[in-house]
């Protein structure tokens, strides 16, 4: 019998907390109406000159090959 009454209260009490969440919800109304979208487009400038990866400072020296 006290199972039962304790799974009943259970029951109820999820029954409750279910109820009062869909109630709390809100119909959207209180929230102002949001601004159109507006796309900001920018002109288009020059491009950076491209960069001088030619250097030639990240060869390594040829390994010697024969007696040390």
């Amino acid at each position: 019998m006290f199972d039962l009454k304790r799974k009943l209260v259970a029951a109820v009490a999820i029954g409750c907390f279910i109820s009062a969440g869909a109630f709390a919800q809100k119909k959207g109304g209180d929230r102002p109406p949001k601004p159109p979208n507006t796309v900001v487009v920018t002109p288009k400038g020059e491009k950076p000159p491209p960069g001088n990866n030619n250097r030639g400072g990240d060869k390594k020296p040829p390994e010697k090959k024969g007696k040390n």
